[in-house]
């Protein structure tokens, strides 16, 4: 039996550069260079008087996704995120779902659905960059709130949350 490291192409990652109605997620393919979850799991810690040693649980997430992008504006997914930078918006104007797709894990029968995960994001500007004359940007993805486990249709760019059992 072989054992093959995943591939970083064997996700996708859907920006959703709209609201409302007009609501469309976009690929974050081309242009982004970088894209790094940190789960950033938070601990708590406790010592008891019977123990030498502390006990340690996971209590939380501070999730976040570092990114650094080419500025391709004719990319729905770069140019939104470019956008927020320039004009600095703030609050729910530089808020949207960030929905990362599993290619590698299909669902159902219709041969374009996978599993997914969809998270509420607050999008960070930190820096426009100059590599030799070319423009990138860099920043992070800030979580808000806890993921959605579900599927993603990449045919329709639909994002349908799995039910609790």
């Amino acid at each position: 039996m072989s054992e093959v490291i995943r591939q970083r192409r064997m996700q996708a990652n859907y920006l959703n550069c709209g609201e409302g109605e007009s609501a469309a997620f976009y690929l974050l393919g081309i242009g982004a260079k970088t894209l790094d979850e940190n789960p950033a799991a938070q601990t708590k810690s406790r010592k008891y008087v019977c123990d030498k040693s502390a006990t340690k649980s996971i209590s939380g997430y501070d999730w976040t996704t570092a990114f650094d992008i080419d500025q391709i504006r004719e990319q729905g997914a770069i140019n939104f995120i470019v956008n927020i930078g320039e004009k600095q918006l703030v609050g729910e104007d530089a808020e949207t779902d960030y929905v990362i797709v599993d290619l590698d894990q299909k669902e159902g029968s219709s041969g374009t659905t996978y599993h997914a995960r969809k998270f509420k994001i607050a999008i960070e500007v930190a820096s426009f960059t100059n590599d030799d004359g070319e423009m990138g940007c860099t920043g992070n993805f800030l979580g808000k709130g806890d993921p959605i486990e579900g599927t993603f249709d990449t045919s329709t760019k639909t994002f349908t949350a799995k039910t609790e059992v």
